[in-house]
C-alpha cells in the first residue's frame, strides 16, 4: 500500500468507512447519516491539509476553502470526490423503513460503494 493510499485508508476510517484493505470496499454498504454529521466533518479538519498535499482543490470541489459555506454537505462531497478518484462510486440506495401515522411512507438511505471497471477488464469480460 503506498503512503497515499494509507493516507486515503485512514481518512475514510476516520469518516466511518473502516476497512483493511482496499479490496474490501467492494459492495460495502453505508448509512447516509453518517456522512451528514457536522462533528465528523469538524473532527476530519485536520487532516484536510494532507489531502489536499495529493489531490488538487480545482479537481475535488469539496477540498476548496468554500466548501464549508457553500456545500449542503462538505463530508459526503469530499468521501464521493475521494473514492471517485481512487475508481470508486458510491451509488444511493433506498430501503423502505415503513410508514409514518400519517401514512407517508419511510426510508432509509445508504450508499453502496462499487468499484469502477477500467476499459481493459471490461474489454476482457467481453472476450
Amino acid at each position: 500500500m503506498t503512503e497515499t493510499q494509507q493516507i486515503v485508508k485512514e481518512f475514510l476510517n476516520k469518516c466511518g468507512i473502516v476497512f483493511e484493505d482496499y479490496k474490501m470496499l467492494d459492495g460495502m454498504l453505508i448509512p447516509r447519516d453518517t456522512l451528514l454529521s457536522q462533528e465528523k466533518y469538524e473532527n476530519i479538519k485536520e487532516d484536510l491539509t494532507k489531502i489536499k498535499k495529493m489531490y488538487s482543490s480545482g479537481a475535488l470541489t469539496a477540498l476548496q476553502k468554500s466548501a464549508e459555506k457553500k456545500q449542503k454537505w462538505p463530508l459526503l462531497n469530499l468521501v464521493r470526490q475521494i473514492l471517485k478518484s481512487n475508481n470508486y462510486n458510491m451509488d444511493p440506495i433506498r430501503k423502505s423503513n415503513g410508514y409514518t401515522k400519517e401514512g407517508k411512507k419511510k426510508y432509509l438511505r445508504f450508499f453502496i460503494i462499487k468499484k469502477i471497471k477500467s476499459t481493459k477488464e471490461v474489454e476482457v469480460e467481453v472476450n
